[in-house]
């Protein structure tokens, strides 16, 4: 009688593992810079939004089109203190040599999509994949309410 007791209790508690596992949920984590992006892109580029981030120095906009250079920024005016928006741009087998390419980034904080900034570069004439650049966008203030969703345009 013991030992059936014991197999009783035994199986209840297998069971009752098996039942509370099998209900317990996993999920993906999202992280900032992947969560409410879209993007339009065109042209053979790659495109990653890499988040918000304040800035710590002023830069000075950098002249438009930006000459394309592996490892370089392109950027607004820059104001310490906002927050800036990075976008990373690779070059893909198949980009137009030469041609010239608009980045723009639009956010909407709650009361529709604006445009929180352009920048434009020009491909290099000996186009290499896996080059990459990244554009600063200075969204022009210290603080903003969450972001519902960002826009990123390479066209």
């Amino acid at each position: 009688m013991r030992n059936l007791a014991l197999i009783i209790i035994a199986a209840i508690a297998i069971l009752s593992t098996v039942v509370y596992a099998s209900s317990v949920s996993v999920a993906t984590p999202t992280y900032q810079a992947q969560s409410g992006v879209y993007y339009q892109v065109t042209g053979n580029i790659g495109a990653q939004g890499l988040g918000f981030t304040v800035a710590q120095s002023t830069s000075t906009a950098s002249a438009q089109p930006c000459t394309w250079s592996s490892g370089r920024v392109c950027t607004t005016a820059v104001t310490p203190g906002h927050w800036v928006y990075t976008v990373n741009i690779t070059l893909e087998n198949g980009v137009t040599p030469d041609a010239t390419y608009k980045v723009t980034v639009s956010w909407d904080t709650g009361s529709g999509y604006v445009q929180m900034g352009s920048l434009t570069f020009t491909a290099p004439s000996t186009v290499k994949a896996g080059q990459t650049m990244d554009f600063v966008f200075d969204t022009g203030s210290t603080s903003f309410n969450a972001t519902v969703g960002i826009v990123i345009t390479v066209a």
